[in-house]
């Protein structure tokens, strides 16, 4: 919801529209910017909104913006049938303060509205269902709404009329949740972890990973300046205790919570990996919180075999499973998989242990004392990653042109263009495709988003795009970064996530977005569906570095 606010209710102060919830983050900036001080009492103004049902509640009101936001955080949890009957409630109960506002947000159990009385036998158990809070759908099922409805309708003696619907009070108590002091417990976002923070018989929240703003307010409901002098209880769904359980018990409440909120930040990069992560910690077995974080920054340059646990279990894995050959299983006498598992192995740096078997493709020498004493790997010297260039066609198109009296036209359907038209604004292009980067992409790249704990995953550390001129030609470059050369097989699954992502991911969203030139605005494509289409090794298109100009390697 967006709301106006100002530091005081004086003619000459600066006004702010903001939309509210908002990150703590964003918050403290904002409140530097109109000079809104952090405290406990009230320290802003309500001046507008575009919610008229807002407004209602706290129009021309002074209130703490850390109980705004919070109480917007409660209301952006809502349903819309919560949101009405807290309007409601709002309405007939006439809160003055915020406290009674955000403990009303936590009580709505206490009253039932109704907006509608066509439906008597829905709207009796829907009566029932607020008032206990939970039911069996048996209970529910056997009920007699009509008559339950009916009944609170004639009888209950707080029936209340509002713009929204006749509130009715029920049995349930409200409870005082808030204090005017410490915020209640509320995840507004998905989190990594919870972290109570007790001192002095109070307990504040904070939610992991969080920014240093939001310890400094905890500290300051807390009344305390001092992160040392809380106790810290950590309550997470998010991180695995074996991550949990190595963070040392004797560090202070300052280092454990910087410590958690680092673990967590990197955690959170995972995404969906979570679960391999832990896999690969059963492998390698890391006892700190440093093998921890250099372990996650190497986590994808593994492969994991689980219940692979001899040299011929590999070999017939490889050549049966693996999908790098075309096994037909009348050879199976024929073939010596302990054989090939053995030659194959003697090329890897990989390890049996009781969990299966792992191969290691990078070069941290973070890890490198890790990985021999528990697993007898040998990581070899650091050296510069190989790169591996991949090209294809470029598709430029424009709904810009100068017509025939020298006017700029915009045209209904998209115009191509050559490449000859557009090599003046290689500069624009690049700049484009790195205005493109996401945040978290900075290490791998697009690699981000390969799902594959495989080779490819180890071998290719990273993956950008760009723009290279080849003879006279402008191309489309996917630039990779390797840890080691790869294989046909994988070479041409790289190829294919690629080409997942110029035609669906990455490259659908750049080619949405103008490039403004003095030419006008142009569209770039790194994919077509036409059968001319292609992607491309130097190698495959046999040009050599001489004919390349151009382009950006990123760092």
């Amino acid at each position: 919801m967006n709301i106006t606010i100002k530091k005081l209710n004086r003619e000459n102060e600066k006004t702010k529209t903001i939309w509210f919830p908002i990150e703590e983050e964003n918050l403290d900036k904002i409140c530097s910017e109109l000079g809104i001080e952090m405290t406990t009492e009230s320290n802003c103004y309500i001046e507008n909104s575009m919610d008229r049902n807002f407004l209602r509640i706290l129009h021309n009101k002074n209130c703490n913006i850390d109980e705004l936001n919070y109480l917007m955080k409660r209301l952006d949890g809502f349903s819309q049938k919560e949101i009405e009957r807290f309007y409601a409630a709002s309405f007939a109960e006439n809160p003055k303060t915020m406290t009674k506002l955000i403990n009303l947000s936590f009580n709505l159990h206490c009253y039932s509205l109704v907006s509608e009385f066509d439906n008597l036998e829905a709207i009796g158990k829907d009566l029932y269902l607020t008032e206990r809070q939970a039911v069996s759908t048996k209970e529910l099922d056997e009920l007699d709404g009509e008559s339950y409805a009916m009944d609170v309708i004639k009888n209950n003696p707080s029936s209340i009329i509002t713009p929204y619907g006749v509130l009715y009070k029920n049995s349930n108590e409200p409870e005082q949740v808030y204090n005017g002091e410490q915020f209640p417990p509320y995840e507004w976002k998905d989190t990594m972890a919870t972290v109570e923070l007790k001192v002095k018989g109070g307990s504040e929240f904070i939610y992991i990973p969080c920014s240093d703003v939001e310890i400094t307010k905890a500290l300051m409901r807390l009344g305390t300046p001092y992160l040392d002098d809380c106790k810290v209880t950590i309550d997470s769904y998010n991180i695995p205790d074996r991550i949990l359980n190595i963070i040392p018990d004797d560090l202070t409440s300052l280092n454990k919570i910087d410590t958690l909120n680092n673990l967590a930040d990197k955690l959170k990069e995972m995404r969906s990996d979570i679960r391999y992560f832990e896999r690969l910690m059963d492998y390698v077995n890391p006892q700190t919180v440093d093998e921890v974080f250099s372990l996650a920054d190497s986590m994808y340059e593994f492969e994991l075999f689980d219940g692979i646990k001899d040299i011929e279990s590999y070999g017939r894995y490889m050549i049966c499973e693996s999908g790098n050959f075309e096994y037909d299983h009348n050879l199976e006498e024929y073939i010596d998989f302990k054989k090939y598992g053995i030659e194959k192995s003697n090329n890897e740096l990989g390890s049996f242990s009781d969990k299966g078997y792992i191969i290691y493709h990078g070069y941290n020498q973070k890890l490198a004392s890790l990985l021999f004493e528990n697993l007898g790997i040998m990581v070899p010297e650091e050296r510069e990653l190989k790169t591996l260039k991949l090209y294809m066609p470029l598709t430029i198109t424009t709904y810009d042109i100068q017509n025939d009296y020298g006017y700029r036209e915009t045209l209904d359907e998209p115009m191509e263009l050559g490449n000859f038209e557009i090599v003046d604004y290689i500069d624009e292009i690049l700049e484009a495709i790195e205005r493109d980067t996401l945040s978290g992409e900075e290490q791998r790249g697009l690699m981000k988003y390969y799902d594959g704990h495989d080779s490819v995953n180890g071998k290719v550390a990273k993956y950008e795009f760009s723009i290279e001129m080849v003879d006279a030609e402008l191309m489309g470059v996917a630039i990779l970064a390797l840890n080691d050369d790869l294989t046909s097989s994988e070479l041409e699954k790289i190829k294919g996530e690629i080409i997942d992502q110029v035609a669906d991911g990455w490259g659908e969203s750049f080619e949405q977005r103008e490039i403004n030139t003095d030419m006008g605005d142009v569209y770039i494509s790194f994919w077509n569906s036409s059968k001319s289409w292609f992607i491309k090794t130097a190698e495959e298109m046999e040009i050599n570095q001489n004919q390349i100009m151009g382009g950006i390697k990123f760092e």
